[in-house]
């Protein structure tokens, strides 16, 4: 029989997370992954409805019961009272549901599910990795970290590889425990069950993989597998096969044998760079049909879409089709399009509950899908790998002999000045093989990196950066100054392989470790040498690299608020003004932002414009989340919206200046604002 689950959502708990960390909150792939898991049952959110009511349609959609809970401003949410006697009710009625859900970050609800467990349910948490209590997570037989289920990268990379030794540290240690009871080899489905009890934040989707299986085939160093009536059987390396007869070794597949033909190291960047874009989720011919379907419903329905009501309308016509094409798969080849700018949200921040436009410069079918498809040719210089066509034909089309279609990407993205041929190389623009050396944000920190005197005898190359970024990333949280050298070295380590061309050597990376030092330069300046006014530099050096659009945003995504929050307090810092009861740990920018714009002090008032103004200069996007905070979570008050309005007036002050001529009306952003 299907496992049957009972799912509930402490909604406003994680919606207020999702719009304060700039992302945009979708159910969708967090059903479709529960739906594999087996029968929702029951499925209930909580929240006040009238402050999430653009969140409805896709709730519904998802046939999710809404419940309402009416906000107190003054008091508490109390989603988590009416969410444990729902769950207990359900628990104590329905014996059949074995498994519960709970999709939140709050520690209270640890007692909830402590009582589900004695019970005997089996319980599941689902919530974001910053916010979520470890509490919560001890609770439960097993959790899971939002941002997994919803396809972002967990935090900063040098954490990720931290994360991927504590498992495999955590395997060696299950199967210890198993060979102390004489269990040797254990079934892996056990194996796994043991893991999770002694730590059930373990998922092997954390790490890329889809089955437990694939992820111990790649961990293959430390085990060794076996089969056995057709079940799979693990044991350490060490152990001695024929004392246990029956067992049959299981060969991992290599690398090789996993592909049509052995791949060249450049071929293996460029899939790696195919699949962190999510352009393998999927077929060629879908991915043709779906961008084909997108582009023909702009074009004639411009405007009268946003993105999630555009998706939901094709998957119910490829579903009447009888054809598997899921919301989040059609996400996918959506945010192809978006990477490049195919779309316009108008004076919108790009959102998928926004309404949205073909952008103005494409005129056709064929310049849309070449537009989109464009995106992996641009990431690939994006990283500062050498361009080889054919390869690039056989990873995005399936055809090494589609030569001139890469031809023609390149040649579009040279034509709007995205890229540009040096040579037989293909880079960014710039003067040099670093190409945001020059750019006005960034000159200081690059000009440091080319400074800076390693230590001597220091090994070289991108391994030892690696190393360094490690190393930084665990010193940032206890010595701001250590960590900055640390990741300077590692910029400069960085530096040297790409101007050499090591393999390897990536911009990307590069980009990554100066965002890192920038944003550690910037807490070392402000926390700790009260250089608040210094530190202005690097926090935009910080924003000019990390763009919604661009791969460090969800690399960095964990950084972008307290960044925002912190550069913005800081000009009250600058006039010695005490903001300790702004509580700049938990505040979010929105909240800063109307603490700051509107203070008694007016030369405050004048420095935050000030610093507002700097900011709409590298990075208008993250102004523009900041208005749909407001216009989601306080648009009951006044304040806040001045707040709103005036940085749109920047926003529109900066493109004037940069274009010459104001591409929309402010006073049309504001109706959309505050409707």
């Amino acid at each position: 029989m299907t496992e049957q689950l009972a799912v509930f959502i402490d909604f406003e708990n994680v919606a207020r997370w999702a719009e304060e960390a700039f992302l945009d909150f979708e159910l969708t792939p967090l059903i479709e992954y529960l739906q594999g898991r087996g029968s929702l049952v029951t499925k209930r959110a909580y929240g006040d409805w009238g402050r999430f009511s653009h969140y409805r349609d896709e709730l519904m959609e998802n046939a999710i019961d809404l419940v309402q809970m009416y906000s107190v401003r003054a008091g508490k949410n109390r989603a988590d009272i009416r969410m444990t006697v729902d769950a207990m009710e359900i628990a104590m009625s329905r014996p059949h549901i074995r498994t519960f859900v709970i999709v939140s970050g709050d520690s209270d609800f640890g007692a909830l599910i402590g009582k589900l467990r004695e019970y005997g349910k089996y319980t599941v948490g689902i919530g974001p990795r910053n916010i979520t209590h470890r509490l919560l997570v001890k609770s439960c037989d097993e959790f899971i970290y939002l941002e997994t289920l919803l396809g972002e990268e967990t935090g900063v990379g040098e954490q990720a590889g931290s994360d991927t030794e504590v498992a495999r540290k955590l395997l060696l240690k299950a199967l210890q425990a198993h060979g102390q009871r004489g269990e040797i080899p254990v079934a892996a489905a056990r194996l796994k069950q043991t893991m999770l009890s002694m730590d059930s934040t373990f998922n092997e989707a954390n790490y890329g993989f889809d089955h437990f299986k694939n992820w111990l085939e790649k961990n293959n160093d430390l085990v060794r597998l076996y089969l056995r009536d057709f079940q799979l059987y693990v044991a350490p390396r060490d152990f001695d096969v024929q004392q246990t007869p029956g067992l049959v070794e299981y060969e991992v597949p290599s690398e090789e044998q996993e592909s049509v033909a052995v791949e060249s190291p450049l071929a293996e960047q460029y899939r790696q760079i195919f699949a962190r874009l999510k352009m393998n989720t999927t077929d060629f011919a879908t991915r043709r049909d779906v961008l084909r379907d997108i582009y023909r419903e702009l074009s004639e329905h411009p405007g009268a879409y946003t993105t999630d009501t555009l998706l939901e309308t094709l998957r119910e016509r490829y579903e009447a089709q009888g054809l598997s094409r899921s919301k989040t798969m059609l996400r996918h080849i959506w945010q192809m399009g978006f990477r490049q700018r195919a779309f316009d949200y108008g004076e919108h921040s790009a959102s998928v509950r926004v309404p949205v436009w073909l952008s103005q410069d494409i005129d056709s079918e064929a310049a849309f899908v070449r537009r989109a498809e464009s995106g992996f040719v641009y990431a690939v210089v994006h990283a500062g790998i050498p361009v080889d066509e054919a390869e690039l034909a056989a990873v995005l089309l399936n055809d090494r002999d589609q030569c001139d279609y890469i031809q023609s990407l390149l040649e579009d993205l040279m034509a709007r000045g995205l890229i540009v041929k040096d040579g037989n190389r293909y880079r960014l623009p710039g003067q040099s093989l670093i190409p945001f050396c020059d750019e006005p944000p960034l000159r200081l920190i690059c000009r440091e990196i080319e400074q800076v005197q390693l230590p001597e005898g220091a090994a070289r190359g991108i391994e030892k950066a690696q190393t360094l970024a490690k190393r930084a990333m665990i010193q940032r949280s206890q010595d701001f100054s250590a960590s900055a050298r640390s990741y300077l070295y590692a910029c400069r380590l960085q530096w040297d392989a790409v101007q050499r061309h090591e393999p390897g050597a990536t911009l990307e990376d590069l980009r990554w470790y100066i965002a890192s030092y920038a944003s550690v330069r910037a807490g070392e300046l402000s926390q700790v040498e009260r250089d608040y006014s210094g530190s202005r530099t690097y926090y935009l050096a910080f924003f000019a690299l990390v763009q919604e659009d661009d791969p460090l945003w969800g690399r960095m995504r964990g950084l972008i608020n307290p960044m925002l929050a912190y550069y913005w307090a800081n000009a009250a810092r600058e006039l010695g003004i005490n903001v300790s009861s702004w509580n700049l740990s938990t505040a979010s920018p929105a909240q800063v932002a109307v603490l700051a714009a509107n203070h008694e002090n007016a030369e405050l008032r004048h420095r935050w414009q000030e610093r507002t103004r700097a900011l709409a200069e590298v990075n208008e996007g993250v102004l523009l989340r900041v208005i749909e905070q407001i216009r989601h979570n306080y648009a009951d008050q006044p304040a806040y919206l001045d707040t709103a309005d005036q940085i749109l007036d920047i926003i529109q002050e900066a493109r004037r200046r940069r274009n010459g001529a104001d591409r929309a009306p402010v006073q049309e952003a504001r109706n959309g604002q505050h409707a």
